[in-house]
């Protein structure tokens, strides 16, 4: 089970990747997730239909691992462990929104890196909620 905060980082270019620009892959990403059938109401039950703070969670995240500022202090398998009605395919419903999410929010090359770093935590996440150390993600 691999820890995300001790994930080797992915090579950086000259790509720019500002706070804005996360904020918006957040709400954008969110709001996708919140009409999502199957994903929509797994979120929307665990945060009570109360978004906000879990978007501003996200987005201390999302500059933690593209930003690298160490704002983020939870514990992402922990948080996924308890929930009860995951499915191993979520993962990749997740990671494909994720990354049609990245494209329309950064330039391809700072979108490349995001998605990257976003592959590398749903095989964590999934190895954690699903998997076995000999088994390989479904995506």
């Amino acid at each position: 089970m691999a820890d995300i905060q001790a994930l080797k980082p992915v090579a950086q270019t000259e790509v720019q990747i500002d706070p804005r620009a996360i904020d918006r892959l957040v709400e954008d990403f969110y709001t996708k997730i919140a009409s999502h059938p199957r994903l929509g109401p797994i979120f929307t039950t665990r945060n009570h239909n109360n978004w906000q703070p879990h978007l501003a969670k996200m987005k201390l995240f999302w500059r933690s691992v593209l930003l690298k500022t160490g704002e983020y202090k939870g514990s992402p398998p922990k948080a996924h462990l308890e929930i009860g009605e995951l499915q191993s395919t979520d993962f990749a419903i997740w990671l494909e929104m994720f990354e049609e999410t990245s494209s329309d929010c950064f330039p391809p090359d700072a979108a490349q890196i995001a998605n990257e770093y976003a592959r590398r935590i749903a095989r964590s996440l999934w190895l954690t909620c699903f998997g076995t150390p000999f088994d390989k993600p479904p995506f």
